[in-house]
């Protein structure tokens, strides 16, 4: 008698345990996919470009492998922003004339919300990818993903410290939610935006 009364405890609470495990499984890879399609759908509000004299098909190939990278980040990109990809002929001649950096493969202008990464982080080019290379100290294969975080770290946040963009980033690396309460603040140079905007609006590029 007890007996049985063990047995048909038993079987609903089997079922019941069951059912919670499954749960258990089953939340964190629905909150996976709701955060992937929240990246998803910032990423359409965003538009992407190549600086003119780019083949067509080159082109498409490197703004795929951008927007894949987009997507491996745990927060989505800002809304509406625009990346444009350079050639690195063109390269040089375009962050001398706006003063920046000779080394630097990619910078972000936050008021004009645009981004501008050099093509030499899409595929290996003879000593520029090996410059690449030594001055981020990381492999080829991570080059791209490195200096997009980077400039995410200033686009999230809306910061323009480069400290500030390195420790986003690596959270954003990892996997993490960016923090952009604890990592201080440098407000952006009014002058030096109106400047940068002022040289990049008859920039050419094409989609």
């Amino acid at each position: 008698m007890t007996t049985r009364k063990y047995r048909s405890f038993a079987s609903p609470l089997q079922t019941y345990v069951l059912c919670i495990a499954t749960l258990c499984v089953i939340c964190p890879s629905v909150r996976a996919g709701t955060a992937t399609l929240e990246r998803e759908k910032s990423l359409r509000t965003q538009k992407f470009f190549c600086h003119t004299g780019y083949d067509p098909r080159q082109c498409e190939q490197h703004i795929a492998k951008l927007k894949a990278v987009l997507l491996q980040y745990p927060a989505p990109s800002p809304k509406h922003w625009t990346w444009i990809i350079v050639r690195s002929e063109d390269w040089q001649p375009l962050v001398q004339t706006l003063h920046l950096p000779r080394q630097s493969p990619a910078f972000t202008a936050l008021t004009q919300r645009e981004t501008f990464l050099e093509d030499a982080l899409f595929f290996s080019q003879p000593m520029r990818t090996d410059e690449l290379v030594m001055l981020f100290r990381t492999p080829v294969a991570q080059l791209l993903s490195v200096a997009v975080s980077h400039e995410l770290g200033h686009a999230i946040c809306h910061n323009g410290d480069e400290a500030a963009a390195n420790r986003v980033a690596e959270q954003l690396r990892n996997g993490k939610q960016p923090d952009c309460f604890n990592i201080g603040t440098k407000p952006l140079d009014p002058i030096d935006e109106l400047i940068l905007h002022n040289e990049l609006s008859g920039f050419p590029h094409f989609h």
